[in-house]
């Protein structure tokens, strides 16, 4: 079934294929266009006669049939085609029977609901977002590439997740996204947090501050015009303070390099400049990898560069996000009693204090290797118990648990059917325990 498809998909791709509705049509030529300035974003045939895309092709409505640049295209439709849209850099065609078609490297059926209506109601329609999840839903290979967004999306519901993490590394790994926020996501009541990161676009701790900060800008600018209109909120980089400590535990300003601080703090505010380029209403958030790591944020906040000494130097812009974002697992123990200078730390108490902002946990689990089976469910459980219960006193606004799919972190294991334990602990709490 599944060659059968992937032929089919080639075949149309290269032209050929054959749609019901769509053979035996009597298709003027209509040359491309010589200019390449694009039709305004909304044009619809009819009322329009054609459409011109960014790329300068010429669409049409011909006997019912799409046409791009006087030739036929074969959208997959068994029934006549009556409307073609260009909305949001992409045609969309629909026909009689009320059924949408999506261009891209194939066409798509995305149901009755027209991107119009699923991208302007795909925000609002977010449910709270405390009970959260990590996956990797532009991926382009592997289980989450299998499954697809709808799978995904199933499992999800089941859970009871209303908060989904996706990491982002180019323009077309949005695009993944923004097509799950345009299709099976819309008017879910499950919203997805990109994640940008720049590790896996080049990104180097030993760059110049003037270099990250451009690669941090161009991926946040590239991603954020797919995604606008379509997300409320950014996590600008994932764990980037990991190559920087170079002493304790990260929660001193001497603990962290001086030669790398640049890059770092560059390609941070590169990426929140980006974003806000595009659409300054989308909230940006900042997170660290190392459990004790909060120095390092305070030093962007402060503007404060590390030189070696306790105090810093105070000498750069201070850098301002929206939400704070932090990461904790199993093996760094209790968040309310991080362990700092032989004594207990609370850690959400330190970034309350520090930031003011809301707190996302966007990353936590237990510790893979060593917590299984029902040992891991036991520590969902007691964990969901916690956040839950201090999540009005540290304005702690979402727990994405890592992960939903993963051999040694996972709800579901690599498979992506095979359910540990800890999935029914996860989705029977999040049942029992509902936030508004």
């Amino acid at each position: 079934m599944l060659m059968a498809g992937a032929g089919s998909a080639a075949l149309a791709a290269c032209g050929g294929g054959g749609d019901i509705a769509e053979s035996g049509a009597d298709v003027t030529g209509v040359a491309k266009a010589a200019t390449t300035s694009a039709s305004p974003d909304g044009t619809v045939i009819p009322s329009a006669t054609s459409i011109v895309d960014a790329s300068g092709n010429t669409w049409t409505l011909v006997s019912s049939r799409v046409t791009k640049n006087g030739a036929g295209v074969a959208t997959g439709s068994s029934s006549p085609l009556s409307l073609i849209l260009w909305y949001g850099g992409v045609i969309y065609a629909k026909n009689s029977a009320g059924t949408w078609y999506k261009n891209g490297s194939t066409w798509t059926s995305i149901g009755t609901v027209g991107p119009r209506t699923t991208a302007a109601a795909a925000p609002a329609a977010a449910a709270p977002l405390f009970y959260g999840m990590n996956g990797h839903m532009a991926y382009g290979t592997g289980i989450y590439k299998t499954l697809g967004p709808a799978a995904q999306l199933a499992m999800l519901k089941d859970l009871g997740v209303t908060n989904y993490r996706a990491d982002v590394a180019s323009d077309g790994m949005a695009q993944v996204i923004a097509d799950a926020l345009r299709g099976p996501f819309a008017n879910s009541g499950v919203s997805i947090l990109p994640v940008l990161n720049p590790l896996s676009c080049g990104w180097s701790p030993n760059a110049s501050e003037s270099t990250s900060y451009t690669l941090g800008y161009n991926l946040a600018v590239g991603s954020t015009k797919v995604l606008k209109g379509l997300v409320k909120y950014i996590e600008c980089g994932n764990e980037l303070d990991v190559a920087l400590k170079i002493s304790g535990n990260g929660s001193e300003y001497n603990h962290w390099s001086p030669t790398m601080w640049g890059s770092f703090r560059g390609v941070i505010r590169g990426m929140i400049d980006g974003v806000k380029a595009i659409d300054p209403t989308i909230n940006c958030g900042v997170n660290v990898g190392i459990p004790m790591a909060y120095g390092a944020l305070q030093m962007l906040w402060r503007g404060v560069t590390p030189n070696g000494t306790t105090a810093g130097l105070s000498n750069a812009a201070a850098i301002r996000w929206d939400f704070t974002t932090y990461h904790w697992y199993h093996s760094s123990g209790d968040i309310l009693c991080g362990w700092n200078n032989n004594a207990c730390q609370d850690v959400l108490q330190v970034l309350k204090d520090s930031f003011g902002k809301p707190i996302w946990l966007t990353e936590w689990g237990w510790t893979g290797g060593v917590d299984q089976g029902q040992t891991a469910a036991d520590y969902v459980t007691k964990t969901l118990t916690e956040y839950r219960s201090i999540k009005d006193k540290y304005n702690l606004q979402s727990v994405m648990m890592y992960c939903m799919i993963d051999s040694s972190y996972g709800l579901i294991q690599a498979d992506g059917a095979t359910k540990n334990p800890a999935y029914a602990a996860f989705k029977n709490f999040v049942a029992a325990n509902p936030v508004s």
